[in-house]
């Protein structure tokens, strides 16, 4: 099982200038790649705190820079606010400059205060039909030459991109799941998946799974074997009382998410503020990866077992930049080694 650390730009600590933000960011990716990992994931988000990250394919670029061998995996990309003609241009851009280092990952928004700010339709129905159009629209865009289209959210004439891609036919793309019955219909489109455990017991995690390997088998293979990722929080403590600690913020940073989500939060100057929800810090701690380091290393273990192909690691969960370091630090030594096959070892080991 590969890991990949999330690049979330997450920032609760208001005392502290943002200016520290992509410094800090860069700390850790430079961590990461000296530990083991294998890619780093970086999504787009606008005009909040709680992810700023408006320009991935940037912090992708630079990243590449300084880093050795990780994949870039631009996870989600918010499809429905761009035209896909110069959205196919930058990623090919970027593929060629990395030597094809990239996946993206495909998304419409998880709910409407960004797609609002851009003046695009917020409801469910509007935001998938314009990203289903221009999902279609990219992978054309991404094989063929000469494209015209005329499509009621995606209209341009006599296209070709150029240069092209540097992975054949285009670099892989994952798109996200929360439900059994998208994992199992995104696995059969050929897609790889994306999913996160959230509140739900290990039971859902394995329904997950089985839905994935369902779709997998009927699927039509466009960019080959398909793998599935799993995202969670993740934090090793140093004692009980850093544990409490820590859960108590990931519980502050889920109370954020779900006004996102929910489009509950008023939110002003950028700032997100938490809402109320059901459960208790404890509660969500069960199915995190938050905990001692053999309570996370039981749990890293058990979804390899269940045959995961990438641990995406949410550090940026409310810690500070120097806990959040220990933390990746004692991952890499001593979680990375029993996760990684004997080859992806032997490539992470000839890259240090």
């Amino acid at each position: 099982m590969q890991v990949a650390l999330e690049l979330g730009g997450h920032w609760p600590d208001k005392t502290i200038s943002m200016d520290n933000l992509f410094p800090e960011m860069l700390e850790t990716v430079k961590l990461a790649d000296k530990v083991g990992f294998d890619a780093f994931v970086m999504g787009e988000h606008h005009f909040m705190d709680y992810n700023a990250t408006p320009d991935p394919l940037a912090l992708a670029s630079y990243i590449s820079a300084i880093t050795t061998r990780q994949r870039m995996i631009l996870a989600v990309m918010l499809l429905p606010l761009h035209d896909v003609q110069r959205l196919a241009g930058e990623l090919t851009m970027l593929d060629q400059l990395t030597r094809g280092r990239i996946d993206i990952g495909f998304g419409r928004g998880g709910g409407p205060y960004e797609l609002r700010r851009f003046n695009m339709p917020s409801d469910y129905e509007s935001a998938r039909e314009i990203f289903e159009e221009r999902l279609k629209a990219m992978r054309i865009l991404f094989e063929q030459q000469d494209i015209s289209l005329d499509w009621p959210h995606t209209k341009f004439k006599d296209v070709t991109i150029v240069p092209s891609v540097y992975q054949k036919p285009y670099p892989p793309i994952w798109m996200a799941a929360q439900r059994v019955e998208a994992a199992f219909h995104i696995a059969k489109q050929g897609y790889h998946v994306m999913m996160s455990q959230l509140r739900n017991p290990i039971s859902y995690v394995h329904e997950m799974m089985e839905a994935f390997r369902g779709g997998v088998a009927e699927a039509e293979k466009h960019q080959g074997d398909q793998k599935i990722a799993i995202i969670q929080w993740m934090y090793i403590a140093k004692d009980e009382a850093d544990r409490k600690e820590k859960i108590e913020l990931a519980y502050q940073k889920h109370r954020k998410f779900m006004g996102l989500y929910q489009d509950s939060s008023i939110i002003k100057g950028g700032h997100v503020p938490g809402v109320d929800i059901p459960g208790t810090p404890e509660e969500y701690a069960e199915n995190t990866l938050i905990g001692s380091l053999e309570q996370v290393t039981e749990k890293v273990l058990e979804l390899k077992e269940i045959g995961f192909d990438y641990l995406m690691l949410q550090a940026h969960c409310g810690p500070d930049h120097q806990s959040i370091m220990d933390s990746l630090a004692s991952f890499g030594e001593n979680i990375v080694p029993l996760i990684h096959t004997p080859e992806e070892a032997a490539i992470a080991a000839a890259c240090k």
